[in-house]
Parts: structure tokens; sequence; C-alpha cells
């Protein structure tokens, strides 16, 4: 075995730090719009000292991260927990839990060494045993995660999801109480990024597998990181504490976080002004609030590793049609979507991997080097829907566009509905739900198209790439054709890949079959903003779009 240093990823990868300051996943929706945070902070109860009020836009969907796959619920529990591995201060990756670690020349094995001392927040002590658990929790089938696919780089992992192998096949193994072997099905470059992810976090059996459900309440909620839970509140706020128990809880400078959930922009940004809160995230940052402290140094603003985009329904068969699915898309005028109606004005997105992942052999990144892959034509796409059967939207059915319910979505939804009236003749029908609703509409099949997006994990293709894969496809797209398959099989071998030269001619190949086919609609490149009040130090926003507090202070 040879051991390794993590090489940082230079500035492609560098998260967003927020010092000396001056002058968003969605999740669900969990205030009313007219709600006043002073409402809200009121239920809450930190006690003094150096506590930082942040809005979110809405409550994670779980605050248990081996059933997590969402952009709020990461956010929270970054801040809760920590991995083998986590976001360093300057936004690359540095050792969490494990205090050093060795990789097989194959680069299949990694074995961890923990750190003396480490202990959950209830003071009890943190074991590799604990990690074990909680991976293969994850694996299990009768848990169901919905992130489970995240541990598939584990040998035998999918295999044990899917019912065809054992737990005690497995790749991952506490030879002890500090030391965790891991074995992957393939070499990964960017496995240790991996173990900086919610469901790589570890987990406590007796904690787990309580009688009472343990992610409820303060009182029975163990965590790891460098907060623990004091206080939830449902739909109003979760208050945060220091945890004494945390590994270097020496360095947290703050006494706590309040988070405050807040549906509406306007009402979070008079909260602000109003001095009731620190910090908003992106979610909650419209045009006015935008308006307001333009050129300020109170609003940040950086590039994130995502995407979002629209899934169209394969399964319906007059969108079954490559032809059909190419017009919707090239005949919106994205300039319109993303500087007119998005507050956060992103790059729009003409394919599908975003900036900020390396290319190998190239100074530029993937994105830069494999350039843009279509353009917006609205001739070509009258001409594609004619081809297809419906000249002029003749005999097309209405369409069922739905969204989630605040007010930004719902603008970029009408103007996409008003665009395909005016160019295709195609008509849309626009549903908006409460995000937790939303996500069950979508999975269970009910739309034509629906709002989606994508934060990346790790600084490789395939964090987005195989968002599309079939298995994940079946409760979004529904895009499980041959090119489909075709498609998988691409990213599989990729995947399995050791030469990151091939693997990104692999990946170039899967985009082009990805747009040629165009069973999404990409929009925009995903970005990030923060407004913070100028007493607030060091708050992180990583480059995959988390909030974190561990580093910062408040004067």
């Amino acid at each position: 075995m040879r051991k390794r240093l993590y090489a940082l990823l230079g500035c492609l990868l560098a998260a967003a730090v927020i010092g000396g300051c001056s002058g968003s996943s969605d999740t669900q929706t969990s205030s009313s719009g007219t709600e006043s945070t002073e409402t809200a902070a009121e239920e809450s109860s930190a006690e003094g000292g150096k506590v930082i009020r942040y809005v979110m836009q809405s409550e994670p969907e779980t605050l248990d991260p081996n059933m997590n796959s969402y952009a709020n619920s990461s956010i929270v529990m970054q801040n809760l927990f920590t991995g083998l591995m986590q976001i360093g201060p300057d936004g690359s990756l540095i050792n969490g839990c494990a205090e050093s670690y060795e990789i097989s020349d194959d680069g299949l094995t990694y074995t961890f060494t923990l750190r003396d001392g480490l202990k959950w927040s209830d003071g009890q002590p943190l074991t590799a045993g604990d990690f074990e658990y909680a991976w293969k929790r994850g694996l299990n089938p009768e848990t169901a995660s919905p992130g489970a696919w995240y541990l598939f780089y584990l040998k035998n992992g999918e295999a044990y999801n899917g019912g065809t192998a054992s737990a005690d096949d497995v790749g991952v193994k506490a030879l002890d109480d500090k030391t965790l072997e891991v074995t992957l099905e393939h070499p990964t470059a960017y496995f240790l990024d991996l173990t900086a992810v919610t469901m790589y976090f570890p987990t406590r059996q007796d904690v787990v597998e309580a009688e009472e459900p343990w992610t409820k309440s303060g009182d029975t909620y163990v965590c790891n990181g460098a907060f623990r839970i004091k206080e939830i509140n449902p739909q109003a706020s979760y208050v945060l504490e220091k945890n004494p128990e945390y590994i270097d809880a020496d360095s947290v400078k703050l006494d706590g976080v309040e988070i405050v959930f807040i549906e509406s922009q306007e009402a979070a940004l008079s909260a602000y002004n109003a001095g009731e809160v620190d910090v908003l995230d992106n979610l909650v940052i419209g045009s006015q609030a935008q308006s307001q402290y333009a050129g300020s140094e109170e609003l940040h603003s950086y590039d994130l590793v995502g995407i979002g985009y629209y899934d169209i329904n394969c399964e319906k068969e007059y969108l079954s049609d490559a032809r059909v699915r190419t017009a919707l898309s090239i005949s919106l005028n994205r300039e319109v979507l993303n500087q007119s109606m998005m507050a956060s004005r992103p790059e729009s997105a003409f394919a599908f991997v975003p900036h900020g992942i390396p290319y190998e052999g190239s100074e530029e990144d993937y994105r830069n080097t494999v350039g843009d892959l279509f353009a917006e034509d609205v001739e070509m796409a009258k001409s594609l829907m004619a081809e297809a059967g419906y000249p002029n939207g003749e005999g097309f059915p209405t369409l069922t566009l739905i969204t989630q319910n605040d007010q930004e979505k719902k603008d970029v939804a009408q103007a996409m509905q008003a665009m395909w009236k005016e160019n295709l003749g195609v008509n849309a029908e626009i549903v908006t739900y409460e995000s937790k609703v939303y996500w069950d509409e979508q999975e269970a099949g009910n739309f034509d198209v629906c709002y989606d997006g994508w934060t990346g994990d790790y600084p490789d293709p395939s964090t987005v790439l195989e968002c599309l894969l079939l298995t994940r496809n079946e409760t979004q797209c529904r895009w499980l054709d041959e090119k489909a398959q075709e498609y998988d099989s691409l990213l599989m071998e990729a995947r399995a890949s050791a030469d990151n030269a091939a693997r990104m001619e692999l990946f170039k190949q899967a985009e082009q079959i990805l747009i040629e086919e165009m069973p999404v609609i990409p929009i925009y490149y995903r970005n990030s903003q923060l407004l913070m009040k100028p007493n607030c130090k060091d708050v992180l926003k990583s480059y995959i779009g988390h909030t974190i507090f561990k580093y910062a202070d408040k004067e």
C-alpha cells in the first residue's frame, strides 16, 4: 500500500469563503409567505452569545443522513455531522474523522485510521463500526433510502441494494474501533470527496433503532459535528448549539446557529432589513433584495457545480419523440428566463455539465473544453414539430407543467408557457405544489414537464451526468429507451475506467447523446448567493452549495 496526501483541486474547486464582510436542492415549504420572521424567531430560544440567525426558504425533508438526497437537508446536516473527510476553511477537502488513510496500488482498497477521542454529541465513543453500520444501513433495501446510489461505489453495494448480495458482501468493514477498510467496485478518483457527502456520514445503531424516532427532537438527536440540535420547532426554526463533544470544538467560534424558515422572499428581506436575521440563503434572495443590495459588499455571489433543468416525461406517447422534446427546448429564450425572471441572473445552459469541473489534459474546464452542444432556434423548433406530426402545434395535447410554488419558479413557468404558445402553438397548464408534495408528484409521474435540478457532490462530470442513469430515470424523466441504455453503458464504462483521459471522451459521447435525445431541458448553470450582515465573518459557501458555519464568527 502507498500513502497518499489529498491534492488540492485548485481554484476551480475552491469554495467561496466570506470573510471580513462589510457594508440553494429545493426543499419542503414550511412557513406561510406572509408570516413574519419575528413570529418564527419567537419560537426559537438561543440564549445570547455568538449566534447567527440564518434564513432558509423551507424545512429539510430529513435530518437522517442515511436517508438524504436533498439540498436543504444537506446544508443542515453538514453543520451537524462530520464524515471521514470534510470541507476545510478554504473550501478544499481536509481530514475529518479520519486521522490518515492509505490507498492500495490498484486503487480499490482504502484503509482509514480514525482520530483519537472521537465522540458522539451525547458523549459516547464514535467508532469505525458506526461508519460500517451507517453505510450498510443506507444500502439495505429495507431502508429504501433515496440516496442509496451514492454508496454503489462500494464493492457489492448496488448488488446488496438490489437484493442479489448480502450485507456481509459489501465492501466496508471495521477492522477494529479505529480502523475502517473500504473496498470499491472500481478505482474512483473522487472517492475521498464522496466521504464528505451526507450518505457517508456515520450514524449509531442504538440511536437509529430506538423505539422513539430519533430525528424529531433535540433530546433524541445524536450527531458528531460542530453543532448539535437544541430545539426543533416544525415549520418555524431549528436551534443549533455548539457541540462540546465535537473533536475540533476548540476551533468553533460561534455559540450557535438559528435556522429560520421563511417561504416569502419579501418577508425574509423585511426581517433582514429590520436586523431580525443575519444571513439570507439563496432561495430567499429575490429581485427586491437584488435591487436594494446590488453592488453592496453584503451580497455575495458564486458559481456552483450544478445545473437547473426541466424533466420531460418520456413515457408519454406524445413526448416519446426526440424531435418534440428538442423543439420544446430550443424554442425557449433562456436570456429572458434567466436574466429577467431569476434573481441570481444565472448563466444560460446549452449543455448539461456545468462549469468548474476539470478536464483531463486541458487547461480549461470540461465545459469550456467541450463547448456548447445546442443552440436556440425557433424556426428549427417549428420544423421539428411539423416533422413529428404537429405543425403549428395542431393535434398536440395541452402539456401539464408542474413546478414548486415559490414566485420565481412560477414566473419562469409562465414565461415558458407563453414562449411555447407563441413559438410552437403548444398550450401548457401550470400546476404548482409545495416542495415535499412536488417531489412526490414527480416520482409518481404526474407531469408532462417538471422543474428539476442538481448540484454535484464532487469535481467530475459524472456528478451530474449520472443524474440520468436508468435507475434514476425511472422516477424522473422516464427516459428508458435504447439511447438511454447506450448513455447508461457509457457512464458505467467511465465509472469502471482508471484512465481519466479516456473517461473524458466517454463523458463527451454520453453528453452528446443526452442533448440529441433531450429527455431534459437544460436552462441554467446554477449559482448561489448569500446576503449577510457585516459583522458575520468567515461563513463558507462550498462549490456544491453548502453553507457551513463551523469556521464562522460574529462580531
